[in-house]
């Protein structure tokens, strides 16, 4: 239950930060960008790593 609320919420933000970073991007504000661009990493990655761990805890 936690992790799949875990993935619900870091997706959207991780989808958030990357927008952000875009606008940021378009506005000339680099040191925004590359802090958007941490925060996109960290919530997809994170995503994909608890997701995977999920997967194969419960296939196993």
């Amino acid at each position: 239950m936690v992790l799949a609320l875990f993935l619900i919420f870091s997706i959207p933000i991780g989808c958030f930060a990357a927008w952000f970073g875009w606008k940021a991007h378009q506005a000339g504000r680099k040191s925004i960008v590359l802090a958007m661009a941490w925060v996109a990493f960290l919530c997809f990655g994170s995503a994909l790593l608890f997701g995977a761990w999920g997967y194969l805890f419960v296939t196993a």
